[in-house]
């Protein structure tokens, strides 16, 4: 079977501007969502190619194509489902953020024997990596995944992609440390194929948050975005309700 090749009238909408001589990045993007990691490396300015993504939610990958103006067809679709022998093999960075509820604290916390199957997609990724074999891959997904809780399934993905051929960095690192309004920490897997890797990669040092929540926030907001009382207060209701029953089901939790 011949390599897919991706093509598009399209093309030049979905290729990033670069510079005279730049070479451009060609990205293939897992579990793509609306496309986090292709803002960033806009964001960056890193001009990039995508060759295709991988979103199996239909209202997703409606907002990916119309956010980064990409046609639909462009969708590898439910990865479970993908052939990787299909897949080109110049591909210089895969990105993929696989299902994090199997590993979150908000969630029953099942690992790879998720009751819905999310738990072990990473593999599916895994054989894209295999086949591929970019350059660079790299992940995002939980803080809890390198917990305790999870000592095995996290050791296992650094297993599985060292024997793929890679040398694996990973930190969890908080989105408010590089000038972001949120506290959120991620464990991000950086995945640099070992014959080129020359053991020289850091992660990013925190920056200066030069803007807090407070900054965003308006000071006068009409009235038709305010919640009625009784409302709110079913709302509240219903949020403590399930933090109970959250919190009942991973064995623990403080709900006042």
């Amino acid at each position: 079977m011949q390599p897919m090749q991706v093509t598009s009238p399209d093309a030049k909408c979905r290729v990033q501007k670069k510079k005279e001589g730049e070479k451009m990045v060609k990205l293939l993007s897992l579990f793509s969502g609306i496309g986090a990691f292709e803002k960033a490396l806009t964001n960056l300015g890193i001009p990039f190619d995508l060759v295709a993504y991988c979103e199996f939610d239909k209202y997703a990958s409606k907002a990916y194509s119309a956010i980064h103006n990409v046609p639909e067809s462009m969708n590898l679709g439910d990865i479970t489902k993908v052939d990787e022998k299909t897949l080109p093999q110049n591909i210089d960075l895969v990105t993929y953020g696989f299902p994090c509820q199997p590993f979150s604290q908000a969630g029953k916390q099942e690992g790879f024997e998720d009751s819905k199957g999310r738990g072990n997609l990473f593999f599916d990724a895994l054989r894209v990596i295999q086949h591929c074999q970019p350059k660079i891959a790299i992940a995002e997904n939980v803080k809890n995944l390198t917990s305790p809780r999870f000592k095995n399934e996290f050791a296992t993905v650094l297993q599985c992609l060292t024997d793929a051929g890679y040398n694996n960095y990973w930190k969890v690192l908080d989105a408010k440390d590089y000038d972001l309004a949120q506290h959120r920490e991620r464990v991000i897997v950086v995945s640099i194929r070992k014959d080129i890797d020359t053991g020289r990669f850091e992660f990013p040092k925190p920056v200066k948050l030069l803007k807090c929540l407070y900054d965003y926030l308006e000071s006068e907001v009409d009235e038709k975005y305010y919640i009625p009382d009784e409302k709110a207060k079913a709302l509240i209701s219903q949020l403590k309700e399930k933090m109970i029953s959250n919190a009942i089901r991973v064995g623990g939790g403080t709900v006042q």
